[in-house]
């Protein structure tokens, strides 16, 4: 049953964590396509350590659709591989490898790689400092 002009279908999800200043990142369920829980209102399966977890939409606050994930039955199958390996990792398996891993068969995250380009540039521009003054 569609929630909120959304089809019953996964879509990818993120909000903003403001304590983190980073986004959180999840799979939406609308209609039960995992069938993760037996209800028909919307779920977010999520990462949050310890491990993985379900929650209903109503009481996680807002979220934005990143995309619609177009492979409800890839999807289920990489959910299930994710639940073997259900513990955080900061690196490895956060909350966004997670989520992307489940809607692409990709384990990354795009924040991350962010951070480290700008930590990799930070470093380069301090040796260059002291190269110069040397």
């Amino acid at each position: 049953m569609p929630f909120q002009g959304l089809e019953d279908a996964l879509y990818l999800v993120a909000q903003r964590s403001p304590k983190k200043g980073v986004d959180h990142y999840g799979i939406l369920d609308v209609g039960n396509n995992l069938g993760y829980v037996a209800a028909p209102a919307p779920v977010v399966v999520h990462q949050s350590p310890p491990a993985i977890r379900a929650d209903w939409l109503s009481v996680t606050g807002a979220w934005r659709v990143v995309w619609r994930i177009p492979d409800t039955a890839g999807a289920l199958d990489r959910l299930r591989l994710a639940l073997a390996r259900p513990s955080y990792d900061l690196l490895g398996n956060n909350c966004e490898h997670f989520a992307r891993y489940v809607a692409t068969g990709k384990r990354e995250s795009t924040q991350l790689h962010s951070a480290m380009v700008i930590v990799s540039l930070g470093s380069l521009v301090v040796l260059a400092a002291k190269a110069q003054a040397a």
